[in-house]
């Protein structure tokens, strides 16, 4: 098969495997397109400011990696084949990488694309842009800021640097972190059964309810874990909220 044909028929395939809970193909591509609209959308103000103002500011930067991260989630839970996914990625990186400013604040936007880079395989030099930003706020004088903690750094591979989380589930995330490969896989299938209750705070909860805004519940974060870690996730594989193809893309 020539790799057009392999684009063609999987960009065309029907009954696509749904990942996610609660809503339906019609949903899912319902929401890509509404955040394609949003892209484009941005795309006319953005050259409309710059005419104006001469430069995006951060938050234009910030405010466009968020809107393809929701597509991103989108297409995971659609059931888009992940080489596809991991080509939006890179359009994220870029983004995101020109989005720093002292006045920062997101720590899940940093945990996410820590996660999503590792889950991705992305290549270091690109990684790189992702450290670069996250060594940026951990270096910050703002007290205020979100700074990156022990479980960012874990997934970094800099363990020699610790920081508590303002958030209990990243903290106790981080502690299943040092734990025996064996009780590691244990633990995490407990933190699974109790990831959606753990948070509550955020933005997304209970989004599944509303008639738009709910891109699949992903724990992106455990799925790097468990592939940092080189764990059996086989116990927690049809959990609703691990992404196991995410993690296990490259094996099919």
């Amino acid at each position: 098969m020539g790799i057009f044909d392999k684009f063609f028929s999987s960009e065309s395939k029907e009954n696509k495997k749904i990942r996610a809970q609660f809503k339906n193909e019609k949903y899912f591509k319902k929401e890509i397109e509404r955040c394609n609209q949003w892209i484009t959308n941005d795309k006319e103000d953005f050259e409309n400011y710059v005419k104006k103002q001469g430069s995006l500011t951060p938050f234009h930067y910030i405010s466009s990696s968020s809107i393809r991260l929701d597509k991103l989630s989108n297409m995971y839970s659609l059931g888009e084949d992940i080489q596809f996914i991991q080509k939006d990625f890179f359009d994220i990186i870029e983004w995101f990488s020109e989005g720093w400013s002292e006045e920062y604040q997101g720590y899940s936007l940093l945990l996410q694309m820590v996660s999503l880079g590792i889950l991705l395989d992305i290549p270091e030099k690109e990684f790189q842009k992702i450290k670069d930003f996250i060594y940026k706020a951990d270096k910050s004088k703002i007290e205020e800021i979100w700074k990156p903690d022990s479980l960012i750094f874990y997934l970094l591979g800099d363990q020699d640097k610790k920081r508590d989380s303002t958030f209990p589930a990243y903290n106790k995330l981080y502690q299943i972190t040092q734990q025996s490969k064996a009780e590691a896989e244990t633990s995490l299938g407990k933190y699974l059964d109790n990831w959606y209750d753990m948070h509550k705070e955020e933005p997304w909860y209970n989004t599944h309810l509303k008639d738009w805004g709910y891109s699949g519940y992903w724990a992106w974060e455990v799925a790097a874990v468990v592939k940092v870690k080189g764990l059996d996730d086989s116990r927690f594989k049809n959990n609703p909220y691990y992404p196991y193809d995410m993690v296990h893309w490259k094996e099919e």
